[in-house]
């Protein structure tokens, strides 16, 4: 196999990456369950991104069937812990929705009214898959499929020469200036407001962000002034996008009899949220 910078690069990063997963699953586990530290878990789901992301990034230089075995397997791995970013989340919500209920100077009631309230918000949102409940299937994925970086790294990458020829990082520098265009394309769409177009950009600009990162000691310092913006565009169109995973959950159960008067209310006030953070949206794409 030819030598290439970017395909040790790659390696390394995958390499330190998965010690990095493997230190974070081990504190997410308490023997066979899972930690009741929500930091804990949303730390190892962000590893898990980091992960996917050096997949897609450097996705040229590997084989195709590999590498997309492995990109499914990282997000096999995320959906299963999605149930529990998603009712971290919505608590979350919840909670901006309570101080706002409260300084308005409404009250809900009893706390049994107010969990019930929250119940009725995470109900069939906390279904646990197969695999967060399996907790040794969950780290037997994991394992084999870092594996492929230790044992097995000569079948994950191409061997054509035409394809492995890097000059001074040059498929680094090409790669980014390709994905960054993509990137500002997506970001014309996404000004719509249509929420698959903004939540294909969130995705988009997370590959982008989290190699620039990687990549900070090799790239020119103005490039890095992306990092930041892509940052910003990462924190809103992340809040865009669990606005509206709780706006439809509460317009299925807004007519939930008893408590239909506060749910209508957490709808108005969500969808109000949810305009303001689309303008910020839009002031970071227009600059």
């Amino acid at each position: 196999m030819i030598q290439n910078q970017s395909v040790e690069l790659f390696f390394y990063q995958a390499r330190k990456l998965s010690q990095d997963a493997h230190v974070q699953l081990l504190l997410c586990l308490e023997g066979d369950h899972w930690t009741e530290e929500e930091e804990k878990i949303h730390d190892l789901r962000v590893i898990f991104r980091q992960l996917l992301s050096i997949h897609e990034f450097y996705e040229p230089l590997l084989r195709l069937k590999t590498n997309k075995k492995i990109k499914n397997n990282y997000q096999l791995l995320l959906r299963s812990l999605g149930p529990r970013r998603k009712a971290d989340v919505f608590r979350k919500l919840f909670h901006e929705f309570m101080v706002y209920w409260e300084e308005s100077g409404k009250t809900i009631g009893s706390e049994e009214e107010k969990n019930r309230l929250l119940h009725s918000v995470l109900r069939n949102d906390r279904r646990k898959k197969e695999l967060y409940e399996d907790t040794f299937q969950f780290r037997m994925v994991l394992y084999r499929t870092v594996s492929w970086y230790y044992f097995d790294s000569e079948s994950l990458v191409k061997d054509k020469k035409g394809s492995m020829e890097d000059h001074g990082n040059e498929f680094i520098v090409k790669r980014f200036d390709r994905l960054l265009k993509k990137h500002k394309k997506l970001e014309k769409q996404a000004h719509s407001g249509e929420d698959d177009k903004i939540h294909k950009l969130r995705l988009e600009g997370k590959i982008i962000y989290y190699n620039l990162i990687f990549c900070k000691s090799l790239l020119h310092p103005e490039r890095m002034k992306e990092a930041e913006r892509l940052k910003k565009l990462h924190d809103v169109t992340g809040k865009l996008h669990d606005l509206e995973e709780i706006r439809m959950v509460l317009w299925k159960r807004r007519k939930d009899g008893e408590i239909q008067e506060y749910l209508e209310e957490m709808l108005r006030f969500f969808e109000a949220e949810k305009k303001k953070c689309f303008i910020k949206f839009l002031k970071i794409i227009q600059k």
